[in-house]
């Protein structure tokens, strides 16, 4: 059946909302470890200060 003949089900909008959740956490995951990598980074640049 097509879905302009039946119409939207309560088993496509729980689809929807599962695929929408999913994509939610995957991304606030990449972020974080982007931001934590980042992070580790900036901490392992030396610095180097003039003696006079």
């Amino acid at each position: 059946m097509n879905l302009k003949d039946r119409g939207i089900t309560v088993g496509d909008l729980l689809i929807l909302v599962i695929i929408i959740i999913s994509a939610t956490t995957l991304v606030n995951t990449f972020n974080k470890d982007k931001k934590t990598t980042i992070n580790l980074e900036i901490q392992e640049i030396p610095t180097y200060q003039k003696i006079s």
